[in-house]
C-alpha cells in the first residue's frame, strides 16, 4: 500500500477523522460522546476501516499537543507493544505533523466498565465482597509483574484505569504516563500522576534523594486503590490538590472495619510512606494478600508450627529440666 501524504485526513461533509496507523486506515467521529476523558486526553470509539472492528482512539488534548514532552510521552505509550491478557493491546500512534498539531493513540477496544462502578453495582451487598475484590486485584498484580519485568512503571493506578471486561477478565488501562527504566525525562516538568493515589516519591521527586520511581510506587497506588474498592472511600481526597498531596505525604490509611484486620495489615505495608518498607514487587504483594485471606490456623497447628520453628529451644529446655531433676535427686538422696 502506498503511504499517504497525510496521516490525518478529514474530508468536507464527512464527520469522521481518518487516521493512517501502521499501514492501515482507522476512523472516529469527534462529535460522538467520548468513552472517557483524563488529564492527558479524551478517548473516543473508533473503527478499523477495512472491517469495521471497534478500536479506542485517544486524542491528546490540544492544549498539550504542541508540548514536546507530551508528544514524546504519547509515542512512548503507543510503542508499548505488550501482549498480556490483563493489559490493553496498543495499535499505534498518529500525528498531524512531526512537531505540532493533533496527536492520536490507538488501542484495542475494551468492552466493559470501570472496576469501582462494577463493585458498587454488583458487590455492595455481597457476603463474599472482600474475597471477590481480592480476585480483582490478583490479575492487576499479574499485569504489573509483567510490565515491571520489562522495565516499565505505570504510575497512574486508580479505579478508573481498571476495567472489567464482559464481567470476567480484568484489564489495566492507560500507560500514558508510564516511566521507562533508565531515567525519567518527564519528572522535572511537574507532578505526574493522580493526587488521590500517588506515592510520596511521585510528589517530592527530590533529585538528591535516593528514592526512585519504581515498582514499589505502583504497589503504593494499588494499595490505595484496593482500600477504596473495599471501603468505598478514598481518605486522601480533599477539597484542594495541595491538601490531598499533604495527606499523601503525612497520613496513613485509617483503619476501616470493612477490611479484615489481617488484610488491613497487608494494605498498610503496601502503602508505607517509606518506599523501602513496602512490598518491593507485585508477587510479594499478591502472596501477602492470599496469606491474609487464608483461614486462621487452629491452636494445635500454631503450637506444632512453633515447636518446629523452635526445636533447639525445646531441646535445650528439656535437657535443662533433666539436669535440674538429677541434681534434686542427688541432693535428696
Amino acid at each position: 500500500m502506498q503511504t499517504p501524504k497525510q496521516n490525518v485526513v478529514q474530508r468536507p461533509g464527512d464527520p469522521y477523522i481518518y487516521l493512517f496507523v501502521m499501514g492501515e486506515w482507522y476512523c472516529y467521529n469527534p462529535s460522538d460522546e467520548p468513552l472517557g476523558s483524563g488529564a492527558m486526553g479524551t478517548v473516543y470509539l473508533g473503527f478499523r476501516c477495512k472491517n469495521g472492528e471497534k478500536i479506542a482512539v485517544k486524542r491528546v488534548k490540544d492544549c498539550f499537543a504542541n508540548n514536546k514532552m507530551i508528544r514524546d510521552r504519547a509515542k512512548q505509550e503507543a510503542s508499548l507493544a505488550f501482549r498480556h491478557q490483563n493489559l490493553v493491546e496498543m495499535i499505534g500512534y498518529c500525528e498531524y505533523g512531526p512537531n505540532s498539531g493533533p496527536v492520536f493513540i490507538l488501542s484495542k477496544f475494551v468492552a466493559g466498565m470501570q472496576i469501582d462502578t462494577y463493585v458498587k453495582q454488583y458487590l455492595t451487598d455481597a457476603t463474599d465482597k472482600v474475597d471477590k475484590i481480592c480476585h480483582v486485584i490478583y490479575p492487576i498484580l499479574d499485569a504489573l509483574d509483567y510490565v515491571h519485568s520489562r522495565g516499565v512503571v505505570h504510575r497512574d493506578i486508580k479505579p478508573s484505569n481498571i476495567m472489567i471486561e464482559n464481567e470476567s477478565n480484568i484489564r489495566l488501562m492507560d500507560l500514558g504516563i508510564a516511566r521507562m527504566n533508565g531515567g525519567n525525562q518527564f519528572s522535572a516538568f511537574g507532578f505526574i500522576g493522580t493526587p488521590q493515589y500517588s506515592a510520596p516519591e511521585q510528589i517530592t521527586r527530590d533529585k538528591n534523594s535516593s528514592t526512585m520511581i519504581n515498582a514499589a510506587t505502583d504497589i503504593y497506588e494499588l494499595g490505595v486503590t484496593f482500600y477504596e474498592l473495599l471501603t468505598g472511600v478514598n481518605p486522601f481526597d480533599a477539597p484542594t490538590e495541595a491538601e490531598t498531596l499533604s495527606k499523601q505525604m503525612k497520613e496513613a490509611l485509617p483503619y476501616n472495619d470493612k477490611i479484615p484486620k489481617r488484610l488491613m495489615q497487608v494494605i498498610w505495608k503496601a502503602t508505607e510512606k517509606d518506599q523501602s518498607k513496602r512490598y518491593q514487587n507485585a508477587t510479594e504483594f499478591k502472596t501477602a494478600i492470599k496469606q491474609a485471606m487464608m483461614p486462621p490456623a487452629s491452636t494445635t497447628t500454631q503450637l506444632q508450627d512453633w515447636l518446629e520453628r523452635n526445636q533447639n529451644i525445646c531441646i535445650g529446655g528439656i535437657a535443662g529440666l533433666a539436669v535440674i531433676i538429677i541434681l534434686l535427686l542427688i541432693f535428696i538422696l
